[in-house]
């Protein structure tokens, strides 16, 4: 006889690990004293889209006036110094040019400005010819848009960060877990929903979300009040599982090249192309990182319907495109100064054949009451994400005011209808009271600050360490063995699942011009010795890229 899987509830349960799930997490619970439980199919956070990136903090002034996606990503790039600080992540305030190389595109340069006034950016003009050389050291075009509200900072350690402030405030991560069905309340459908309150249908026994370990092979059910999609590339398809067919995400791949650090010193800011609007995309550029390397891209390719959505894989031929666009904008660039090269893939919701930018998707679902949808997260999410998660947040207290008072109602219609019989007390199906939990925090006190696991007093994340006298295992960029240790002992804290890439996430090993060459034996070694860890079950990033397959001798 098969053995039902245990069940597990929260007052909201998120899916998808990403930057934006991971603020939502956080603000939910900075704001609320609930449960909150998080599903991510990968071993870890910033796997997907949120660490596959320019690391570009966006102004707002390349979207459509009176979009949301304008509206959110002008407050995340006004808030998003302080919130950086907060949560210990690198960030510079660089400011950006977008270059105008021919007389031509001057009426394209204008436009931008005025868009980005429109939208309430600050500190943009437009700079002539001789102020653009004398900024750059070379001639490069006519003119250009210099946005000084721009910035950069590294995707991976705010994606991270954003976990363990979620964590310490008491989200609960649970990876490699990948969602693959829904059940609506009550057994209800979306056809069933379209008159939801006035039929009863929101007093709600909880959304039911089935999701198969990756680790164990089993499924595990998880119940919740409020369920919230933050599945990026496959919101789409978690829209699906609860009934509603209204999204289609454009899976685009941009593929990215780094350079050598010998080229920091000669590009202090981002430089753009005037964006093509029909591509979708901001064009090939060129952007400093806060750690010192120079990143080329990205390109714009839309998948076919029959790709997996995932495809992470770079190419010659674009390695080329990349190189000798890059080009134009930094003269002397050679395709030997390249040490890596990565993709990611853009979630948007416009196909090739309609071009542009689609504006973003936040609302709760009229047809599935409690269920929040966000699609068509593309660029700008990153900076946008903490204006987003503030917004669901609103949403997810409205909800679960909403059932807490479907709940009263329906205690105090069951005390009539058995008055005399007894008290009349409503649970749910896990035999706890429904609706919105008790508070967990005294009233009046404050929630947890962000998480500081493995940093240094003042939360400075674990890179760049002073060697000292400690064990160097990565020369190229500076790593300690001390580092190693916190960075791993981090990824347990937030429940994820050790991995080569997830350490390199943290601390930056491996990404330097060897790439892993030298340093990669000296991880797993410190990693049996110190954390006993069996490199044979090591995992190099997904599930199933083990670093070993067996032994050759004992």
């Amino acid at each position: 006889m098969r053995k039902e899987p245990a069940m597990k509830e929260y007052d909201v349960l998120i899916i998808g690990a990403g930057a934006v799930g991971n603020a939502v997490a956080g603000e939910i619970l900075k704001r609320n004293a609930v449960t909150v439980g998080v599903l991510e199919k990968e071993p870890d956070t910033a796997f997907g889209t949120s660490g596959r990136n320019s690391g570009v903090l966006h102004a707002g002034f390349n979207n459509k006036p009176g979009s949301l996606m304008a509206k959110l990503c002008v407050q995340g790039s006004e808030g998003f110094e302080k919130e950086a600080a907060e949560l210990g992540v690198p960030f510079r305030k660089t400011g950006k040019l977008v270059i105008a190389r021919f007389k031509e595109d001057l009426p394209r340069l204008k436009k931008l400005k005025e868009q980005g006034e429109a939208n309430g950016v600050r500190e943009l003009r437009i700079i002539g010819r001789e102020e653009l050389e004398k900024l750059l050291g070379y001639e490069a075009g006519v003119a250009a848009l210099w946005s000084g509200m721009t910035g950069i900072f590294d995707p991976f350690l705010y994606t991270v960060a954003l976990a363990e402030a979620a964590a310490v405030r008491g989200a609960e991560f649970r990876f490699g877990r990948e969602v693959v069905g829904i059940a609506l309340p009550n057994g209800g459908t979306a056809s069933q929903a379209a008159e939801p309150l006035a039929a009863g249908w929101a007093k709600r026994a909880g959304f039911t979300v089935t999701a198969r370990n990756l680790i164990t092979g089993q499924e595990e059910v998880y119940r919740a009040s409020v369920l919230v999609n933050c599945a990026g590339l496959f919101a789409d398809e978690i829209c699906r599982m609860a009934g509603i067919h209204d999204y289609k995400i454009y899976p685009c791949r941009g593929e990215y090249h780094i350079l050598d650090k010998k080229h920091s010193k000669s590009l202090p800011f981002p430089i753009y192309p005037i964006p093509n609007e029909k591509e979708g995309g901001l064009g090939i550029h060129l952007t400093p990182t806060v750690h010192g390397n120079i990143m080329i891209g990205p390109s714009a390719e839309y998948l076919a319907d029959d790709q997996e959505r995932e495809e992470y894989g770079t190419t010659t031929d674009v390695m080329e495109q990349l190189t000798k666009e890059a080009a134009i904008l930094l003269p002397g660039l050679e395709k030997k100064d390249c040490i890596r090269s990565f993709a990611g893939v853009r979630p948007k919701l416009v196909s090739r054949e309609e071009g542009g930018y689609g504006d973003f998707v936040i609302e709760e679902s009229e047809k599935v009451p409690g269920f929040i949808m966000l699609v068509g997260i593309e660029s700008p999410g990153l900076t946008a994400s903490i204006p987003i998660a503030r917004m669901v947040a609103r949403m997810t207290e409205e909800i679960l005011q909403r059932n807490k008072t479907e709940e009263k109602i329906q205690q105090r219609d069951k005390a009539a209808e058995g008055a005399g019989s007894g008290s009349a007390s409503c649970t749910s199906d896990f035999g706890e009271p429904s609706g919105v939990s008790e508070p967990r925090i005294a009233p009046g006190a404050s929630a947890p600050g962000p998480a500081t696991c493995g940093r240094s007093p003042g939360g400075a994340p674990a890179v760049g360490w002073e060697p000292g006298d400690q064990k160097m295992i990565c020369r190229c960029e500076g790593i300690t063995e001390e580092a190693i240790l916190a960075a791993y002992d981090r990824i347990l804290q937030i429940g994820a699942i050790p991995t080569i890439k997830g350490l390199k996430n943290r601390t930056r090993v491996t990404m330097g011009n060897c790439q892993g060459s030298f340093c990669t034996v000296n991880i797993i070694e410190v990693l049996r010795k110190k954390r006993d860890v069996d490199p044979l079950k090591l995992l190099w990033n997904g599930f199933g890229s083990h670093m070993f397959t067996g032994r050759v001798r004992e």
